[in-house]
């Protein structure tokens, strides 16, 4: 079974001097850490991941939007966290949300890096995939389809061959074999995949942990994940 726990895309400021009071904070680059090495997370791997979303879209999750959701590692707080994409001569402000999602705009070339002016913060950064009635514990099958495709879009920049060729082997997000591996906030009391009469549960792992399908035989894109917290 391939751990697709790469999709949650971990991000670390890289270290700084902070500055003293009173002057204007320091924009600092976004590196993706990995197992094995880091990578500046650019406009261009977003602009990958927004590509996925666009050609998967329309045959999984057709009413769907794409958000990116940002947290702070470890669970800490997101006060004056703020990001932005830059290109040496414009700066882009980021939006974040109360949901802590921004969405990434519509951006000329690929020369753009996505910065944070807090730095010493590692942050989170996930692509969140979310059709019309959707909650965090009423999840689509065919929107973790999606949301497969567009971490891996990004996850697949800082994978080595043998790992890309094992993702096509297994078949990809048209797996059963591979999953999405994700950490709620809370305490897991059950969770099961359901359409119609159909009803299969999922196994909680840790607590508050699940392994997401995002291909499941017999169901289709309307099979929904529940998700019930203690």
């Amino acid at each position: 079974m391939l751990n697709f726990s790469s999709l949650l895309i971990v991000l670390a400021l890289q270290a700084a001097t902070i500055p003293p009071e009173n002057t204007p904070p320091v924009e600092q680059d976004i590196v993706i850490v990995g197992a094995t090495k880091e990578y500046r997370l650019t406009a261009k791997q977003l602009r990958a991941a927004v590509r996925a979303f666009d050609k998967s879209r329309p045959a999984f999750a057709p009413q769907s939007r794409l958000w990116f959701e940002v947290s702070v590692a470890k669970g800490g707080s997101l006060e004056g966290v703020e990001l932005a994409l830059v290109n040496g001569i414009t700066r882009v402000p980021l939006t974040i949300g109360p949901d802590r999602r921004f969405i990434f705009p519509v951006l000329d070339g690929d020369d753009w890096r996505l910065v944070s002016t807090k730095p010493g913060v590692p942050l989170r950064i996930r692509p969140w995939v979310v059709s019309p009635g959707t909650t965090i514990n009423d999840i689509r099958l065919g929107d973790l389809s999606v949301q497969c495709r567009v971490g891996w879009a990004i996850a697949r920049q800082s994978t080595s061959f043998i790992v890309e060729g094992m993702f096509d082997v297994l078949g990809g997000c048209s797996s059963s074999r591979l999953g999405i591996y994700w950490d709620f906030a809370r305490p897991i009391a059950s969770a099961t995949i359901e359409e119609g009469d159909k009803r299969a549960p999922i196994a909680i792992l840790q607590g508050n942990k699940l392994r997401l399908p995002t291909y499941l035989k017999d169901y289709t894109s309307e099979a929904r994940v529940r998700i019930a917290f203690q």
